[in-house]
């Protein structure tokens, strides 16, 4: 079976890239027959830029032109692609649109479109894009949700062409030893956070994911205040993309209110090594995704990442949080904008060292692998074929 796989990135910066890089590799290794479509601008992965039959769309991230615009000029793109493939699967949300359009000029292959979060709902209230999204999801067999949450959030006319495929880690890439932690994290003065009891974990705790609103930074950098209070050595780091200058210089003013200084470390995107050395470093992992009613956080991968890497994390019940944690047997949930919960539940593992060592553990095999992923998804296609035939 080969499948015709696009996607907005092959970037592990990014969410959709993080996802497409893990399942792609995955159904190689599955014996999936894949071709590829995607901005080779944005592909960082040599192992998947040299795949064959590797070709380009143009990026719904990088261009502003009209939408309209934009899926005539990826339909001819994946028309052409798909001539040879049995499945056509766009692993990000706007390329269901000239993935459909292309179905509709002669060639009816399977469609299978993964939703993630926002951007699987927002066009939907934007006139602009709304008919394309309507277009994409309609004419697709399968809509492939990487949550319960997402899946809830979707127009109800798709629930019966909605299955629920989690996404999952790369183990061996998260797998490291503690001289590979502090190369890793040479570059980020480690020097001033001494490892405690020879466990390797520092007194930092760690976030990862865009200086977004619905990433909750608000809610945990006012309930790291409190902690501060009790643990004056603690500091906070913050990994992912300042791309909202307006809500950085709001929590900025947070930080300065609270009299946190320096305490609180935004350290932008990292590369790979630097990613693991942090998650293995930290005490514990938090981030609490804020659900505004248009952007919201579909899964949590970077929970597993943390996971992977033996480290406990918290997160919110009411986000995709809540497929990936499992409260009280690799984290801890709590509800989101409740500044009292998150210093409740993070004192609970700051005192706690048997308790972040249970969880931690623990959470190196609660974090499903990707391979998971892969035997849904080609269970997924073989069952999308079959409701061709």
């Amino acid at each position: 079976m080969r499948v015709l796989v696009v996607t907005d990135t092959l970037a592990p910066s990014y969410g959709w890239g993080r996802y497409a890089i893990g399942l792609i590799r995955a159904l190689r290794d599955e014996g999936a027959d894949l071709r590829i479509l995607s901005p080779l601008s944005r592909c960082t992965e040599p192992d998947l830029a040299s795949m064959p039959g590797h070709g380009s769309v143009t990026s719904y991230v990088s261009e502003t032109r009209r939408m309209s615009r934009l899926v005539l000029a990826n339909t001819l793109a994946i028309w052409r692609a798909s001539r040879d493939c049995d499945v056509v699967h766009c692993v990000t949300e706007p390329y269901s649109a000239p993935a459909a359009v292309a179905g509709l000029v002669g060639l009816r292959r399977p469609l299978v479109v993964t939703v993630h979060g926002t951007y699987a709902v927002r066009p939907f209230r934007r006139p602009g894009a709304r008919p394309w999204y309507e277009l994409g999801y309609g004419r697709a067999n399968r809509l492939v949700a990487v949550s319960r949450y997402t899946r809830d959030r979707l127009p109800t006319r798709f629930a019966s062409r909605t299955v629920i495929v989690p996404e999952g880690v790369e183990h061996e890439r998260f797998a490291t030893t503690s001289h590979a932690i502090s190369t890793a994290l040479s570059g980020l003065d480690p020097k001033r956070l001494p490892c405690r009891d020879g466990s390797g974990e520092m007194p930092y705790l760690l976030s990862v994911g865009p200086v977004k609103r619905r990433n909750g930074y608000q809610t945990t950098i006012e309930a790291f205040a409190e902690l501060r209070k009790v643990r004056p050595d603690l500091e906070y780091w913050i990994v992912g993309g300042t791309d909202d200058p307006v809500f950085l210089t709001s929590l900025r003013a947070t930080i300065a209110r609270l009299g946190l200084g320096d305490a609180v470390k935004f350290l932008g995107r990292v590369d790979e090594a630097t990613l693991v050395g942090l998650y293995h470093g930290c005490m514990f992992f938090w981030l609490l995704p804020e659900d505004d009613g248009e952007q919201f956080h579909g899964f949590g991968l970077v929970y597993w990442e943390a996971n992977a890497c033996g480290r406990p994390v918290i997160g919110a019940s009411d986000s995709g949080a809540g497929d990936a944690i499992e409260d009280g047997t690799n984290g801890l949930l709590i509800r989101s904008a409740r500044v009292d919960e998150a210093v409740s539940a993070a004192r609970r593992l700051i005192d706690s060292p048997e308790l972040r060592e249970r969880l931690g553990k623990a959470g190196i095999t609660h974090a499903k692998p990707w391979r998971d992923a892969a035997v849904q998804m080609m269970g997924v296609y073989r069952d999308v074929r079959a409701d061709r035939a």
